[in-house]
């Protein structure tokens, strides 16, 4: 089948989390043998030929910044850009469309003009939106009516597009239960966040004592946590026995602001890196120290997929299916669990094992390909009313 595929995510290169789910979206859904025409964000200015998938064509949606009255009165979440409508258009109008497949943020509003095309549509959600901005941290009264005012919209929106989609596709049980309090269940299915074996075959030598966090550190989520691990968990014991890595995208940032430089008690930040694969097969552990969010951690499914094992609070593994993971939640539990790891044994291979029972392409290629043979089967109702053009 033909689909049209519309993120504001920039998939490539695959370094963060919400781009590794959209790009193997993208590359399962043309494994499948169906034609791919994806709009998509480049923030990095990547050279998409580096990554072509047979199957996907690629147009490019440039995402304008918002502006004050954007923010302040929030009509963005509501709001059809004219720019993204002439790409749909000149899509549709060279091609028939089977399945419209709309994948993560706010991006609901544009439910009604595939609707009124008589083309259904799949809505992609990576976690519970509007619940994950109700975590974010907030300090004072005005930070605190802003969170409030950015939940309300979010809800709004969420409730007013997202039962409009012929199936929403979900990443986890939590999440599949926040969103069936607003829309009917059976139309909601789960595809975990899952990676392509075949891209995990890193082969790197282990280092005894090396830890590694990998992460996009301007995420709040993921700098709370560090915050968390720094100045409750990590101590002069923990600094003797361990070196850890910071990798990923402002990494150096973060710990500078928390520290004051770019290394402290044998805690190094690495940066961006090109690829992550090998920071992760090389280290002894993986630790995910979040107090936040939702959805499931991609970054810990790459580290099942390279047999690496995984020091953790309860949310850094959230909705992932394992009894593998080392998982503690106070600073003393997680300083105890770090002083007691040594990296030997069969945990890493215990962990690949859950992983591609559950969270490899080839089981997750068979889910979205239901996904799709449902949504194909519900009939939009024409509503040319709530079309923008």
């Amino acid at each position: 089948m033909n689909i049209l595929f519309f993120t504001h995510i920039s998939p490539f290169p695959q370094n963060g989390g919400e781009k590794l789910r959209s790009s193997y979206l993208l590359k399962t859904l043309a494994a499948l043998g169906h034609r791919v025409f994806a709009i998509i964000g480049n923030e990095e200015d990547a050279d998409l030929e580096e990554y072509r998938i047979p199957g996907v064509e690629f147009s490019v949606h440039h995402e304008k910044p918002l502006s004050l009255a954007d923010r302040l009165t929030g009509n963005f979440y509501f709001r059809q850009n004219p720019a993204v409508l002439k790409t749909f258009r000149n899509i549709c109008h060279r091609r028939h469309i089977d399945v419209a497949i709309l994948d993560y943020g706010f991006i609901g509003q544009y439910i009604p003009w595939f609707n009124a095309m008589r083309i259904p549509v799949i809505l992609g959600s990576h976690n519970s939106q509007a619940l994950h901005t109700l975590q974010k941290p907030a300090r004072g009264l005005v930070q605190k009516l802003r969170r409030s005012q950015l939940v309300n919209l979010e809800k709004t929106h969420e409730r007013r597009f997202f039962p409009q989609a012929a199936a929403l596709m979900v990443v986890s049980e939590p999440d599949r239960q926040y969103h069936a309090e607003f829309i009917d269940p059976h139309k909601i299915f789960t595809v975990p966040n899952f990676l392509d074996e075949k891209e995990y075959q890193v082969k790197e030598e282990r280092i005894p004592n090396l830890l590694m966090m990998t992460a996009n550190f301007s995420m709040y989520m993921n700098y709370e946590g560090l915050k968390w691990l720094i100045e409750e968990v990590w101590n002069d014991e923990l600094a003797e026995r361990f070196e850890l890595w910071l990798v990923g995208r402002h990494s150096r940032e973060a710990l500078e602001q928390l520290t004051g430089g770019n290394s402290w008690k044998n805690i190094k930040a690495v940066g961006k890196v090109p690829h992550i694969k090998p920071y992760i097969a090389m280290a002894s552990g993986v630790i995910i120290p979040l107090l936040h969010g939702s959805g499931t951690r991609l970054k810990c499914l790459e580290a099942m997929a390279l047999r690496t094992p995984v020091i953790a609070t309860a949310k850094g593994v959230e909705g992932v299916l394992s009894d593998h993971f080392i998982v503690a939640n106070t600073p003393a539990a997680f300083r105890h669990a770090l002083l007691t790891f040594n990296g030997k044994g069969p945990l890493g291979h215990l962990l690949y094992e859950d992983f591609m029972k559950e969270y490899s392409a080839g089981v997750n290629a068979q889910r979205l390909e239901h996904i799709l043979r449902f949504a194909m089967q519900q009939a939009p109702a024409i509503t040319p009313q709530l079309v923008t053009e």
